[in-house]
């Protein structure tokens, strides 16, 4: 069959797809992919159909078929290469150029594999073969996390029997993560913005905020799994990638409130490992029909469709939403139904990890699109945009405050808290990478006397649990532990530099 019959086409239209999912596994859930497999298959047989009826020849018409697809799926990459480049002060890679070009090769292409070419029936068995090899590598990458995803979250059983507490004195607790949302001394030093008048809205309605916080870890894979444990990674044996996920999704925290009868809420966020879509009340945004996935945005990035989308068709057709819409949507539907859960009747533990004022930057101060011009952008341009994010939240956050203090039967327990400072385009330092807006409000409990200006995300659990649920966690020292870039688990201690000029 193999020497006989091309499936070589059908087999390269599933490798862009398979490949982009493979390098981006540790980030998507496995159900995104399918959809954009399903098309890409269909697109090939279309073109596969259509070449064999014009040319009725199964070998010319998978490889008239090759070169059509070939086009479509590199398009997007090789203009990224190319857009910048510049030929004697003329940038010559536009899509006014390389499209035509592009046409022209695969024409030229099509013309010699039809007119010129002898005896492609020796070529099928080489390219079949020549696919199956392309798909081992994605294949085998994302077998091998999907399995070791599915074993290292059945491996997280964690349980608490707590206190015997009635419902009726169990408070509800919502843990609001701000993601990259930096302390006040980081954005008025380094930012120039005085934060100040949110934190006294905070102080004013009952939180304690610790001037001097930090994250424990700089990025948002390393803290959540630490904070929803109450532990340091290193305590909890966490290396790999998987582990890691396994202990967010099912930590310690969600545990303990599962054991205990509460309801665990969750929203989406746009980013797999913080999407707890098995939670007893994941509160789904409404999806329009004409929406792409982040991954599927990203598969079209790489095409040929990269011309549509460059020419803002997409954003002048209101039928179609882009992925910052879907941010946008996503956001504020989080803000809308986080309001509403006074309203259940349950113990409620929420998380709600909001992506903002994490990049990229989708509002402006008063919540309307942003105009921030991402590639290219000055650091001054990123700053801006980045504070007008953080101004948006601020008034949304506290218009959330406001709704739970009002309309809970009994005060709730809120933390707002950042997962780590800063993006670090606007980090000079590892030190403003780590410090963190973190407050508190524990109704009812001595909060100047629990908490402390340099407590950090490891131990707020820890004060949690003992105050409502009579644990005994002991409090850890606070450390904070900062990894480069290129590469996040190559993290070193990095000392609170608020602490240090107090």
């Amino acid at each position: 069959m193999l020497k006989r019959l091309p499936v070589y086409p059908l087999l390269f239209a599933l490798f862009p797809v398979l490949s982009i999912a493979a390098h981006n596994i540790q980030e998507i859930a496995i159900a995104v992919v399918y959809r954009p497999l399903f098309f890409s298959l269909l697109l090939s047989l279309v073109l596969f159909g259509l070449a064999r009826v014009l040319w009725r020849d199964w070998p010319r018409a998978g490889l008239v078929t090759l070169v059509i697809l070939l086009g479509i799926f590199t398009y997007g990459q090789v203009y990224d290469e190319l857009k910048n480049r510049w030929v004697f002060g003329v940038a010559l890679f536009r899509h006014r150029t390389l499209l035509p070009a592009y046409g022209a090769m695969a024409i030229g292409s099509i013309f010699f594999i039809v007119k010129k070419m002898k005896q492609l029936a020796a070529l099928t068995f080489w390219l079949n073969i020549f696919s199956i090899y392309l798909l081992i590598y994605p294949l085998f990458v994302i077998t091998t996390s999907v399995f070791q995803q599915w074993s290292a979250e059945g491996a997280v059983k964690i349980s608490s029997a707590g206190a015997s507490l009635s419902d009726a004195e169990k408070p509800d607790v919502y843990y609001i993560i701000l993601d990259a949302y930096g302390r006040q001394d980081v954005l008025y030093d380094q930012l120039n913005y005085d934060n100040s008048q949110f934190l006294d809205a905070l102080r004013d309605r009952g939180f304690y905020v610790a001037d001097c916080s930090q994250s424990n870890y700089g990025y948002t894979e390393f803290s959540l799994p630490s904070s929803l444990n109450y532990d340091y990674l290193e305590n909890l044996g966490t290396v790999a990638h998987k582990d890691r996920v396994a202990l967010l999704k099912h930590g310690a925290v969600r545990s303990f409130f599962e054991s205990n009868g509460y309801q665990v809420v969750a929203f989406p966020t746009g980013w797999n490992i913080t999407e707890w879509t098995d939670a007893d009340l994941y509160i789904d945004y409404e999806h329009p029909v004409t929406a792409l996935t982040e991954f599927e945005a990203l598969i079209v990035d790489t095409t040929i469709l990269r011309v549509v989308n460059d020419i803002n068709f997409f954003e002048q057709n209101t039928a179609n939403v882009s992925r910052k819409d879907l941010r946008r949507l996503r956001t504020f539907s989080l803000l809308d139904n986080i309001k509403k859960m006074p309203g259940v009747d349950a113990n409620l533990f929420v998380f709600a990890h909001i992506v903002v004022p994490h990049p990229p930057y989708s509002f402006d101060a008063k919540g309307e699109p942003g105009q921030f011009k991402g590639e290219g952008a000055t650091y001054e341009e990123t700053n801006t945009a980045y504070i007008d994010q953080v101004k948006f939240i601020n008034k949304e956050i506290l218009d959330v405050i406001d709704v739970l203090l009002a309309d809970s039967d009994q005060p709730p327990v809120i933390i707002v808290q950042g997962d780590h400072g800063p993006p670090p385009e606007l980090s000079l330092t590892d030190a403003e990478k780590m410090p963190i807006l973190n407050a508190y409000y524990l109704p009812g409990k001595p909060m100047d006397i629990l908490l402390y200006p340099s407590i950090s995300p490891v131990n707020t659990f820890r004060v949690v649990l003992n105050s409502y649920f009579g644990e005994s966690l002991p409090l850890l020292e606070d450390k904070s532990y900062y990894a480069p870039n290129e590469n996040h688990a190559e993290y070193e201690l990095v000392p609170n530099s608020c602490l240090e000029s107090k």
